[in-house]
């Protein structure tokens, strides 16, 4: 049943990271203002240059359908007619735009907090698993090599650098500080 859990979890992770990471990771290294900014600022350049596409094809409309003529054309209306038409799909774009960024922002900080509660699960599990795993070991030692009751001391042998290992005793409570300086020995490597 753990494992079960622990493969669900694994594969919510995966799912996760081959649909959404590329694009949540993107929009997780920006400030929010930051990443609308440069999202709206992406969007205005290519929707300018869709303007100016725009644009152009009214000024050929105006020149080869309608045989309007050069010197007849009045040029501070047209202009003025073709800056107003470019600011307001600007404007509108910057709009909707920010509208957009903002939810998608807001979705790829929720994806990325709910897989960072993936992970968590999966860590207090691995920690509830190698607890177990360490009591299970204990006892299993305790009854292979039998418990020695008498005033609570066990018989192990340490592995030394460079020296010779021997038989030792510790006290069963690591913890205790007078024993370590007593000895000189350094208790065992533990995680």
């Amino acid at each position: 049943m753990h494992d079960k859990d622990k493969i669900i979890i694994m594969s919510k992770m995966a799912v996760y990271d081959k649909r959404d990471f590329r694009r949540d990771s993107q929009a997780n290294h920006y400030f929010r203002h930051d990443y609308i900014y440069k999202r709206n600022m992406q969007m205005r350049f290519f929707v300018g240059i869709g303007c100016l596409i725009l644009l152009l094809l009214y000024v050929l409309y105006l020149f080869a359908v309608e045989n309007t003529d050069i010197f007849t054309v009045n040029y501070q209306n047209e202009a003025f007619r073709m800056l107003s038409f470019v600011l307001v799909v600007m404007f509108g774009y910057s709009f909707i735009g920010t509208i957009v960024y903002t939810r998608e922002f807001l979705v790829a900080q929720k994806r990325v907090s709910k897989y960072f509660a993936l992970m968590e699960q999966l860590d207090d599990r691995n920690e509830a698993r190698d607890k177990q795993t360490a009591v299970k070991r204990a006892n299993e030692a305790n009854y292979k090599y039998g418990s020695n009751d008498d005033e609570s001391f066990e018989k192990f042998e340490p592995y030394r650098p460079g020296g010779s290992v021997g038989p030792e005793y510790r006290y069963r409570s690591s913890d205790d500080p007078e024993f370590w300086a007593e000895d000189d020995f350094k208790p065992p490597y533990t995680r």
